[in-house]
């Protein structure tokens, strides 16, 4: 939770500062003298990337603390089902969530400008207490590996898939919800997942061959690549159940979930290249 808490205190300092900073014209303002940058679209997509990045590891994190009390009061088979759930869910709630911390605080620095460089407007503090989170307890790169090596093996290596299973129902639920503003959310929600499966049986199929260091090789982009896809369905949730978080999700899904494809193709073909290069780093 660390890694959400400085992302939503980035956040709500950018955004309060964005609408304070005047400089240059904007279309839609109508007031005297230079508009506040919020108005700029640059700008805006900055704080939009923040903020949904910032609600996604939220939700990540409040999923799996929701796991963990379920596997904790849940008898029999749906306790070890909450158990698995808890298991992979944990990794994400660590490295995604405090690689977002780091992100959505240097985007925090951006918006900020010279400002934000200077230790005036406290950015530059969030961003540098942000960036033990990925290192302690487990560093971020350790925490994909055991993603990949111990917790896509569990209940046979069909958990995850039952899990992804679940968010795609939330992709349909978009799609059947006749809900105004959505735009190509339920689209762009099933291309992540049909590219989070195909990344996820390509990693089962190494770790089942015995292919452990080209699992490894795609173990941080996986992390990210389901994290995101998971955040997708995630805020869609959210936009089904209030209208005025619809525009987010919308964002989030015609703007950054297509980074998922790009990230599938790390997994599936980087690691060749990944060991090839490596080789000249190599001087002990």
């Amino acid at each position: 939770m660390q890694g959400v808490a400085v992302a939503e205190a980035a956040t709500q300092k950018a955004i309060a500062y964005a609408n304070e900073r005047r400089q240059g014209k904007a279309s839609d303002f109508s007031g005297a003298g230079m508009a506040p940058i919020v108005h700029h679209p640059d700008v805006q997509r900055n704080l939009l990337t923040m903020k949904a990045l910032t609600q996604i590891a939220r939700a990540i994190s409040y999923s799996c603390a929701h796991a963990i009390d379920l596997a904790r009061v849940s008898p029999g088979d749906q306790a070890a089902h909450w158990r698995d759930r808890a298991n992979l869910l944990t990794p994400l709630a660590k490295a995604f969530s405090t690689d977002i911390g780091v992100d959505v605080a240097s985007l925090g620095v951006q918006v900020h400008g010279g400002m934000g460089f200077i230790e005036e407007t406290g950015a530059a503090a969030l961003y540098r207490d942000a960036r033990i989170a990925p290192i302690y307890e487990g560093t971020n790169g350790i925490q994909a590996i055991d993603l990949v090596a111990r917790k896509l093996p569990l209940g046979g290596g069909e958990h995850v898939h039952g899990y992804i299973a679940e968010l795609e129902a939330i992709a349909d639920e978009v799609r059947t919800s006749n809900l105004q503003g959505f735009g190509r959310t339920a689209e762009a929600l099933d291309q992540a997942f049909d590219d989070l499966t195909e990344a996820t049986r390509f990693l089962q199929k190494l770790l089942a061959d015995g292919r452990l260091d080209e699992a490894q090789a795609g173990a941080t982009p996986y992390l990210r690549l389901i994290s995101l896809a998971a955040g997708g369905a995630y805020l869609a949730r959210g936009g089904l159940a209030q209208q005025s978080r619809i525009a987010l999700c919308r964002f989030f899904a015609e703007n950054l979930l297509g980074e998922v494809s790009a990230l599938k193709e790390r997994v599936i073909d980087g690691a060749e290249s990944l060991a090839d290069a490596g080789k000249a780093l190599i001087t002990a």
